[in-house]
């Protein structure tokens, strides 16, 4: 049993008592003076287990899950190790609005030790050591979508360690080689590692979906055989992200608001988890195409123009494709991507 005390910037709880963390979820939050490493006890105290959530400050649901497993004194069948990361962001008012603190960067893309600004790097460091001495069997890291979409896990490799820790939550999963810094990029056979979108943090299922997932991952006795599950997996495999060009700019409405620039149509994620056909409007693109927008598949050859056309400022659908993790918020699309996408 490794020591859950080690010296990083992690504030520590251990077994906290219900009673202790406030009465709503905000209120837990505000009791946490940072990022913090909350463990609790399980009836197996040789194995563990470990959590990631709130890394972006405005996706809530798994932390609202921990906030519902302690109240509900769940009893997990191993040691369990949450980590709550981007408390900062999160408690800046309204609560649950930003996904970083001003001027920093993505936490979820500092996990390569190569990037991002000190502080975000120094808590990737911090967390990566964490792990590092307490050889968790597996981590499973919580997120909400950037809009309203279905729930699905995401992963970087295909076997039957990561399809029965995706099938706790979910049955769709994308599997990604794309390397972005991510959290899930560290998975190995040693710690298997997924990433669990639960769906956007308004979407009433959400909270359910992370609660319901944690408790099966807390109490499950071997959650990396695939026979705990009688789920099918949906499998979507290296999705291409569509990604503003620099110097370009976002908005979102029925018609083109930018001089220079893209407009996408203000419903485009109800298209989350959708096929949509060749030839689908999605909203418009003052200037050329490939001066605004650019896609590239996971070898780095650009596509934008192999499935997107513009006829008179338009933008549609050259082919029939699925869309994921579509954005209506335009500091995201910003600063990450407006959608990622399969061919059908």
């Amino acid at each position: 049993m490794v020591n859950s005390q080690i010296d990083t910037q992690f504030h520590s709880l251990i077994n906290p008592d219900p009673g202790s963390i406030g009465a709503s979820v905000t209120e837990f939050l505000h009791k946490l003076p940072g990022p913090s490493h909350i463990h609790l006890h399980g009836k197996e105290r040789s194995r563990c287990r470990a959590v990631t959530t709130l890394l972006h400050g405005n996706e809530p649901s798994g932390f609202v899950a921990l906030f519902n497993i302690i109240k509900q004194k769940i009893k997990p069948l191993v040691d369990m190790h949450f980590f709550v990361l981007s408390v900062d962001a999160a408690k800046q008012s309204p609560g649950f609005i930003y996904r970083m603190l001003p001027h920093h960067k993505d936490l979820n893309r500092c996990f390569n030790r190569e990037q991002g600004d000190k502080e975000s790097e120094k808590l990737a460091s911090d967390l990566l050591d964490i792990l590092a001495r307490l050889k968790p069997e597996s981590l499973v890291d919580i997120h909400n979508t950037s809009g309203s979409s279905p729930s699905f896990g995401v992963t970087t490799f295909v076997d039957e360690k990561h399809d029965s820790l995706v099938s706790l939550f979910t049955h769709r999963m994308i599997v990604s080689d794309l390397r972005l810094g991510a959290l899930m990029e560290v998975s190995s056979d040693a710690m298997p590692t997924v990433t669990i979108e639960c769906g956007g943090a308004q979407d009433s299922k959400a909270n359910l979906v992370a609660t319901e997932g944690l408790i099966r991952y807390m109490t499950v006795e071997d959650v990396l055989d695939h026979e705990h599950s009688e789920v099918t997996l949906e499998l979507f495999h290296n999705p291409i992200r569509l990604e503003l060009k620099e110097g370009s700019d976002i908005a979102y409405g029925n018609h083109s608001l930018m001089q220079d620039g893209v407009t996408l149509l203000p419903q485009i994620e109800d298209y989350n988890f959708g096929y949509v056909e060749s030839g689908t409007a999605l909203g418009f693109v003052s200037g050329a195409l490939t001066d605004n927008l650019s896609a590239h598949r996971t070898d780095g050859t650009e596509c934008l123009t192999d499935y997107f056309a513009l006829d008179k400022e338009s933008l549609y659908t050259s082919k029939r494709l699925k869309l994921f993790m579509v954005t209506t918020n335009p500091e995201i699309a910003r600063k990450d991507c407006l959608l990622y996408f399969v061919p059908a």
